[in-house]
């Protein structure tokens, strides 16, 4: 009896240490992975600054066209921002939402299109809606304007393919928000519209500001689209990706130090925006 005893206690320790050998495993397996991963997206910034040097970077921002491109992305990418934030906004409370009616459904499917497209299909779009020849574009090439190959063809290109992250991230986090919250504001005396303004906004603010980023930061790397719609017209058009674009046929250490620049501002601007939801929080 007492040596069953002891085979028992022996099998149940041998199999305790069986699975912690295994989790352990596992943890080490999971931390290579991540490695792994880190280096994957780390190595090639740093080829980028190895390769262009930090002289190279330098050098770069003291352009006159190089300041233009940055200044012209910035410009774009801000208006796009904002519209994004005012069309993007009521469209995410709209979808998030959404009932048995179909219609609610298919908008949600087309305003996640953009993300999946590839860019030069969403320029091809663009282009025959907007261009002098297009659905819309043909109104007001009738009326003496142009809307290809402008700065509002770059913020056009830039909305399209950045304002369907921002609706994705906000929807999901305003499905999250209990009914209670909203049933009780409505028993307040409060409409929909200043429960979203003044309740529901304020207490999403940090993934309002999140999904922004997400958005913005979208809207500075945008190429294809652009490329495709508003073209790459120096001193007009040309924004940031495209100038990186126009320096690998001519100067691949020049193209190298600006991609480096996009790097180094992308996460300039993540860490900023974090560090002061962070002290807000506090």
């Amino acid at each position: 009896m007492i040596i069953n005893n002891y085979k028992e206690q022996y099998i149940v320790k041998k199999q305790k240490n069986k699975i912690f050998k295994n989790k352990e495993s596992l943890s080490y397996i999971f931390f290579a992975l991540i490695v792994i991963y880190v280096c994957f997206l780390i190595v090639p910034i740093i080829g980028l600054i190895k390769y262009s040097g930090i002289k190279k970077i330098l050098e770069t921002i003291n352009n006159v066209d190089n300041i233009y491109c940055l200044k012209l992305s910035m410009k774009t990418s801000l208006i796009s921002l904002l519209l994004t934030f005012l069309f993007g906004t009521p469209t995410a409370f709209y979808l998030s939402k959404i009932s048995k009616n179909k219609i609610p459904k298919i908008v949600d499917i087309i305003v996640e299109l953009p993300i999946v497209l590839p860019p030069a299909v969403v320029g091809i779009g663009l282009l025959l809606a907007f261009g002098d020849n297009g659905i819309i574009g043909s109104i007001f090439s009738k009326l003496g304007y142009s809307i290809t190959f402008t700065p509002i063809a770059v913020i056009i290109a830039q909305l399209f393919v950045s304002s369907s992250l921002y609706i994705k991230v906000l929807k999901n986090s305003i499905q999250d928000i209990p009914k209670e919250i909203f049933e009780v504001s409505y028993v307040l005396g409060a409409s929909k519209i200043t429960t979203i303004i003044k309740v529901i906004i304020p207490m999403l603010k940090r993934t309002v500001i999140s999904a922004l980023i997400l958005s913005w930061i979208r809207a500075l790397g945008e190429f294809g689209a652009t490329l495709m719609f508003a073209g790459n017209v120096m001193n007009k058009t040309r924004t940031i990706p495209l100038q990186i674009y126009t320096y690998m046929q001519t100067d691949i250490k020049m193209a190298t130090a600006f991609a480096g620049i996009l790097y180094i501002l992308s996460f300039i601007m993540i860490l900023t925006i974090r560090v002061l939801l962070r002290e807000k929080s506090e």
